[in-house]
C-alpha cells in the first residue's frame, strides 16, 4: 500500500496574535512512490499524518486537524487546572 502525508503548520506570515494555518500534502516522498506493508497510521497531534492511499486528501486533513484541536483541548484543561493550582498558593 503506498502512503501520502497531510501537514498543518503555521504560515510564515503568521503571528501569535494572528495565527494563520497552511496545509500542504505530499504524494511524491518515498512514502508514496513506494509499496510499503499496511499498517494502521494515525494523526500525529505535532501536524502531520501518514495516511493510506485509500483515504481521501480531505479526509485526513479533517483527521489531523481533529487530532491537532483535541490536543489543544487537553492542554487548555491541563493548563487551567495548574493555573488554578497556583491561585490557591497566593494568600487569600
Amino acid at each position: 500500500m503506498k502512503y501520502f502525508s497531510v501537514r498543518v503548520q503555521p504560515s510564515h506570515s503568521s503571528t501569535i496574535s494572528k495565527r494563520i494555518w497552511e496545509v500542504s500534502y505530499d504524494k511524491t516522498s518515498s512514502m508514496a512512490t513506494m509499496e510499503r506493508e499496511e499498517v494502521k497510521t494515525v494523526p500525529n497531534a505535532l501536524g502531520f499524518f501518514h495516511y493510506p492511499e485509500t483515504m481521501s486528501d480531505e479526509q485526513a486533513r479533517t483527521v489531523l486537524i481533529q487530532s491537532m484541536i483535541e490536543r489543544h483541548d487537553q492542554e487548555i484543561v491541563e493548563l487551567t487546572a495548574s493555573r488554578d493550582a497556583l491561585l490557591n498558593l497566593l494568600p487569600k
